[in-house]
């Protein structure tokens, strides 16, 4: 009996230390059979030889990322240029004082045009065309040329040696009407200011 248990234990002995050593399949450590192929830890590995000893090889595809570009649209703009006849533009025109200072009660304004305008469809009443301060009327407008027109007015200033600021501003109600019939309601420089000194008598 004895010699039976004795020849048991050392076929087991003998067969524990005729079995090989189980392999690690990771990365980089060592295998035993060249070109055998495993997945461990969701990597595909194969055993080849580094170095002149057989090792775990990663070759699991790389991942890849897809980039997608959108497209560039270019959109061409045109501008287009509108020409206005002459005769269909309507007139510039602009309030300028005759002179900046002045020692009696009546000044003078000047509208000056880019087109030849029809100064009589001024209005002498104030507060239609033109409002005024330290006014007291519009005398008389006149036209001495096709492009100017002369506004008299009569200031309020007493001959007491104190000067007075008199200003004449287009009103809200201002229009005038050039030759070709167009009318225009913007009055540029306006207002203007003329200083007035009456001299004591």
């Amino acid at each position: 009996m004895k010699t039976l248990r004795y020849v048991l234990l050392v076929l087991v002995f003998s067969g524990l230390a005729s079995a090989p050593a189980l392999a690690v399949n990771n990365e980089g450590a060592k295998c035993t059979t060249a070109g055998k192929i495993v997945n461990s830890s969701g990597k595909k590995l194969v055993c080849g030889k580094v170095a002149k000893t057989l090792k775990w090889i990663n070759i699991t595809a790389p991942t890849t990322t897809t980039t997608t570009v959108a497209p560039t649209t270019t959109v061409a703009t045109t501008t287009t240029t509108t020409t206005i006849p002459a005769s269909k533009r309507k007139p510039v025109v602009t309030l300028m004082r005759s002179y900046g200072t002045a020692y009696r009660s009546s000044v003078s304004y000047i509208v000056e045009s880019d087109k030849p305008v029809d100064c009589f469809t001024l209005s002498r009443e104030l507060g239609e065309d033109f409002v005024g301060t330290r006014i007291s009327r519009i005398d008389s407008i006149g036209q001495p040329e096709p492009h100017l027109c002369v506004v008299e007015v009569q200031a309020i200033a007493l001959a007491d040696g104190d000067t007075r600021e008199i200003i004449l501003a287009a009103a809200s109600t201002f229009s005038i009407v050039d030759r070709d019939g167009n009318i225009q309601t913007t009055l540029l420089g306006s207002p203007q200011s003329i200083w007035v000194t009456r001299p004591v008598p």
